[in-house]
């Protein structure tokens, strides 16, 4: 989908870190939104802004985890913008803690809002895509879901999820208009999950494992509609060579892996004693 201008995008998360970024990107690209996060006062700010762009943007208050919440939100969206032609799965949560310390509650949580919360809007939006014969949907994963880190399994199942989605739905509706990409940020160090990983251990992550920025993982989300990447890893330096080396030769990817994450993740599962 080559030409945004005019279209319409669906984004969750929209009220802060990546999900802002995301949002004035498309609208740069001329794409009219609908913007869906839990805090109303704040997504209707990113909204009014987005409207200072030049382009139309509606506020729609939804918790992702609630399944009533995004039929509403789906039918609101198609209401108020008459088309969803590209729909952003950005609202997530973190996990990172021992795994026999996290309350049952917050597995499902995770669960929940990473994963059930993209495949039920997904389902949503697809007829909608069908009828008007294009759409792409992004799903923002994680290089989590790439290679599951330590003291990150349910985020990392979460995340590993998305990306097997994604490569479903490239597959089933190949040729009919209808694609889908997986974007796979590192840590974001100015918004989003690993900036609040950042503030609560007061420590950065090793220069060695990199980083991103949220601008960066947005532009990777024009990049990803406009050109139908599968996925975009969104890291400096770039671990797509990590990750192939994990599939060539587990034992060795998994080591490296584990030696350069693993004493920073351990202290952030720490931090949340």
């Amino acid at each position: 989908m080559r030409d945004l201008k005019g279209r319409v995008a669906l984004i969750t998360g929209a009220s802060a870190g990546i999900g802002v970024h995301v949002a004035r990107a498309l609208a740069k690209q001329g794409m009219n939104l609908a913007l869906a996060a839990r805090r109303p006062v704040e997504l209707e700010q990113v909204a009014a802004e987005m409207r200072g762009l030049g382009v139309k943007a509606v506020a729609i208050p939804t918790d992702v985890a609630d399944e009533g919440q995004l039929q509403n939100l789906v039918e609101r969206t198609m209401s108020e913008l008459g088309a969803i032609d590209v729909l952003v799965n950005n609202a997530g949560v973190e996990a990172f803690r021992k795994f026999e310390e996290l309350p049952p509650a917050d597995i499902r949580r995770t669960i929940d809002v990473n994963l059930i919360a993209t495949l039920l809007l997904t389902r949503y939006v697809i007829p909608h895509m069908k009828a008007a014969g294009r759409g792409h949907i992004v799903n923002m994963a994680s290089i989590a879901g790439k290679q599951g880190p330590a003291f990150a399994a349910i985020y990392g199942a979460s995340k590993a999820g998305q990306i097997a989605f994604t490569q479903s739905l490239r597959s089933e509706y190949h040729g009919t208009g209808i694609s889908a990409s997986a974007i796979c940020p590192g840590f974001a160090t100015d918004g989003g999950i690993y900036e609040e990983l950042r503030e609560r251990t007061g420590k950065s992550v090793p220069w060695y494992v990199g980083s991103t920025s949220s601008e960066a993982v947005a532009r990777a989300v024009v990049k990803a509609i406009k050109s139908d990447r599968a996925d975009l890893i969104v890291n400096v330096p770039s671990l797509r060579g990590l990750f192939t080396l994990c599939s060539l030769f587990p034992r060795i990817g998994e080591t490296i892996f584990r030696t350069a994450s693993r004493k920073y993740l351990e202290r952030v599962a720490s931090a949340h004693k």
